[in-house]
């Protein structure tokens, strides 16, 4: 039953807490977390089968991926922004993966996390398929690495603009920034709700970001 279900069922809760949100703009009326802690309970409740809901839901897994190319429409908008910033961005991303990577390495030594945990860790804030196959090449599990990178992107996309807020960053260009670098994809999409220059400075630090730990990552590990 769900598998004929759980296309209609995933658009009805996303669009009700889009709808929800236009009235009520709180930061954790987000539009994955809610219908994923919905859809969770209702599996787990009426003990459904998660295989036959992700082979319902298929089609919609396939348009993730043109849904990331379109994140370059916002990012060739901003082109010539971008390239008046381009040294400023390049280092504050790599600062962003150095950060991210080496505050990894410190939390775990505190603890008896086993090396392939901390693998699996190290690329929470890349794009989920880069970060599967990065912590695979560092001796990583997959599954945890791309549920961190969920987990960290929701977080991001609820907290991450009020955060800005706090510590007074209003910049639209760094807002971006730090929304891509932190949170990818969820993250992006956040702040291209946000506006134009949000989303396009969000893409630009999500392929950055990704890139430059898969560059480095192998290297600081080694």
């Amino acid at each position: 039953m769900i598998f004929y279900l759980a296309i209609p069922l995933t658009l009805l809760l996303y669009w009700i807490t889009r709808q929800l949100y236009r009235r009520l703009p709180l930061p954790f009326i987000n539009p994955v977390l809610i219908p994923m802690l919905l859809l969770m309970g209702l599996i787990s409740y009426f003990g459904l089968s998660l295989a036959d809901y992700q082979a319902g839901a298929h089609p919609i897994h396939l348009l993730l991926e043109p849904a990331v190319v379109a994140l370059a429409i916002p990012l060739y908008q901003q082109a010539s922004q971008i390239r008046a910033r381009l040294k400023p961005i390049l280092i504050c991303c790599s600062l962003s993966v150095l950060i991210s990577i080496l505050v990894t390495f410190v939390t775990c030594s505190l603890m008896p996390v086993p090396p392939e945990i901390v693998s699996s860790i190290a690329t929470r804030s890349i794009t989920t398929p880069l970060a599967m196959s990065v912590s695979t090449s560092l001796g990583g599990i997959a599954a945890i690495a791309a549920a961190i990178v969920v987990l960290v992107g929701i977080l991001g996309a609820v907290i991450g603009f009020p955060l800005l807020k706090l510590f007074g960053v209003t910049d639209p260009q760094a807002q971006g920034l730090a929304m891509g670098a932190c949170s990818h994809a969820v993250g992006t999409a956040a702040a291209a709700e946000r506006g134009t220059s949000q989303g396009a400075f969000a893409s630009l630090a999500l392929v950055a970001c990704g890139l430059l730990t898969a560059i480095l990552a192998p290297i600081l590990f080694a």
